[in-house]
């Protein structure tokens, strides 16, 4: 009985890590190194203007990687996939039918009530899409306006250096920000499209995620 009571807990564990983080991402092929070391410099310049989420020494690896010419830019390109990568709430995937599905990624994100939060999301965009990226779900507030059951803003950051629009490279990685207006253990549905009808089939372009909201304090 207990070998079984304890089975039964591990499994219970490894159910609730996958709600929790997401397995590592594929990395993407045929990415264009410099449309990408561009972007990845965008990024950094915006560790001035928000709490940015990655540690000090992601940072100084990717630096390292964008200050040199890349004689190897496919291999140049996936390290500095396999370094952003882990600190990807999402990843979406644009196929060349403009069909959009998205999957949890490995970043575990810890949320205070009220506050800002900013993650990155990773557009594999094969399509070459370039309107806006659309993020909503039955929990995320809509226009600003809160409810019960709308309990979380979640927007992309789209002021400079980046645009609403999707730039059309293969890779991209985006920002997006979080505010949640509730506190404890709650579960947000995030759907993403480009457009009207672009959604993939069998709900694939939605995404539950469990997170673990503190308190703001009084």
């Amino acid at each position: 009985m207990r070998r079984i009571f304890l089975f039964a807990l591990v499994l219970t564990f490894f159910a609730v890590f996958r709600v929790v983080a997401g397995p590592t991402l594929p990395v993407i092929e045929e990415v264009e190194w410099a449309p990408l070391r561009t972007q990845c410099r965008q990024l950094l310049q915006m560790r001035d203007k928000v709490t940015f989420p990655l540690p000090e020494k992601t940072v100084r690896q990717l630096t390292r990687l964008l200050q040199r010419d890349a004689e190897d830019p496919a291999a140049t390109s996936a390290a500095v996939q396999k370094l952003l990568d882990a600190h990807c709430l999402i990843a979406v995937h644009i196929n060349a039918e403009s069909r959009v599905k998205a999957v949890r990624g490995p970043a575990v994100v810890q949320l205070h009530q009220h506050q800002p939060t900013w993650t990155l999301l990773k557009v594999h965009n094969e399509g070459g899409v370039t309107h806006g990226l659309r993020v909503y779900g039955p929990e995320l507030v809509p226009n600003g306006e809160g409810s019960p059951d709308r309990w979380l803003e979640a927007a992309l950051v789209t002021e400079a250096p980046f645009t609403p629009e999707l730039t059309g490279q293969r890779l991209e990685y985006r920002l997006l920000r979080l505010v949640p207006h509730q506190s404890g253990k709650r579960e947000a549905v995030f759907q993403f499209d480009v457009g009207q009808g672009t959604q993939d089939l069998g709900f694939r372009a939605e995404v539950p995620i469990l997170f673990s909201i503190r308190k703001a304090n009084r």
